[in-house]
């Protein structure tokens, strides 16, 4: 089968989609597909671009405003492409509106991976742009999907709340990371007087939407309420501001008053296994989340998990392998409390969940045959009719 993956990056400025979407790619391709990625380029696609291995990945110009992605040639190179079936990651920029016109004037199929981009909190920020968008292409972009890949069930809701009876298919992400405890070396950012504490970590885009300030405002009171805490935590961020400009500025303020608290910038290849082992704890208060690869990878690495129901992996706290913290700072500064006070054997216990719960849930070869099956179904589905199936494969209309 050939697939066209589009994607509006393959680089570390998509996050958390862009590796997804790259996964998802090189797992197909094991499976004797012919996968071929389309894209937009960026400052960092020479340098990143080697992350997707054997793959031809195609990156195409921007013209315009960078956050809308238009550019005539991802639109012709879709057309060039042969595909038999377009898998789109992301929504609400201008890729969607060539593989629209792709399929309609082609007839092509497609699948759509919103990434959480229609949860509600998304579709609440630059309302009149979005309507805009909605009205111009992007309405009709969704409801002529042959099938949307939602990565939760929270998702599914999210999904049918902007078209009503979509077709979608519940298969989540993956991580190739290989299951560790430890790691050889310290990152670059360590230093000495973080020896014998215990590291919190946050690592991703900082971002309004993920709690980074409400961490901060959290952290400061459990370091106020206790000595102890305070002498034998510290707080690390990890990650690129995005449009948060008053982040960095209140770090600098708490690391002078407190002085456990330290900001280290993006880590990506072999700082950032080194950054995630280094850690005691990974926290994650996030306020929207399609499904975050950063935990997946922090329960890889063996590490106790704190995040919100808001990072759409609930059923990990049945399973005993997070803790759930809430959004808002005073909440949050009790569970850090909570946290440093647990023994040696609840934290390994945590760490043991954790990674159990990720072989169970979040295998590369469950996800490759789930997005298999729905490709073929997709390609092989009669005149317009479109593909409706949960994760047993009955149909859940």
């Amino acid at each position: 089968m050939r697939i066209l993956v589009v994607t509006p990056s393959v680089t570390r400025t998509g996050g958390g989609v862009s590796e997804v979407a790259r996964l998802a790619s090189l797992g197909l391709s094991e499976r004797e597909h012919h996968v071929q990625v389309a894209t937009l380029a960026d400052d960092f696609f020479e340098q990143d671009v080697w992350r997707w291995k054997q793959l031809p990945v195609r990156a195409h110009q921007r013209v315009g405003p960078k956050n809308f992605g238009f550019s005539p040639g991802l639109l012709l190179g879709l057309f060039n492409s042969r595909a038999d079936l377009v898998h789109v990651h992301g929504v609400w920029m201008f890729h969607c509106a060539a593989v629209l016109a792709w399929s309609l004037i082609t007839g092509g199929r497609y699948v759509v991976t919103p990434h959480g981009m229609l949860e509600k909190w998304i579709r609440r920020r630059s309302p009149l742009l979005k309507w805009i968008v909605s009205l111009l292409f992007h309405d009709c972009f969704l409801r002529r999907a042959s099938c949307f890949q939602v990565l939760t069930e929270k998702e599914i809701e999210d999904v049918r709340e902007v078209v009503e009876s979509a077709p979608v298919r519940l298969i989540p992400n993956y991580v190739e990371v290989e299951l560790t405890s430890s790691a050889p070396t310290r990152p670059a950012w360590w230093r000495p007087e973080f020896d014998q504490r215990d590291v919190y970590l946050y690592f991703g885009r900082i971002h309004e939407k993920k709690g980074c300030l409400e961490l901060c405002h959290a952290w400061h009171q459990a370091c106020a309420k206790s000595t102890e805490f305070r002498q034998r935590s510290v707080l690390v961020f990890c990650g690129w501001v995005d449009h948060l400009p008053s982040f960095e500025p209140l770090v600098a303020e708490l690391q002078m008053e407190l002085g456990n608290i330290h900001f280290a910038g993006p880590q990506y290849g072999s700082a950032k296994a080194s950054t995630l082992s280094a850690a005691t704890f990974f926290i994650l208060p996030s306020k929207s989340e399609g499904l975050p690869m950063a935990i997946l990878e922090a329960w890889a690495h063996a590490k106790p998990v704190l995040m919100t129901k808001e990072c759409n992996l609930s059923a990990a706290f049945a399973d005993r392998a997070a803790i759930q913290i809430e959004q808002d700072a005073s909440s949050l500064s009790e569970s850090l409390m909570s946290a440093s006070l647990l023994t040696v054997q609840e934290r390994v216990e945590l760490s043991r969940n954790g990674q159990n719960f990720l072989r169970k849930h979040y295998s590369k070869a469950s996800v490759i045959d789930q997005l298999t099956a729905l490709y073929t179904e997709v390609v092989s589905a009669p005149g317009d009719a479109r593909v409706d199936a949960g994760l047993d494969g009955h149909e859940i209309r």
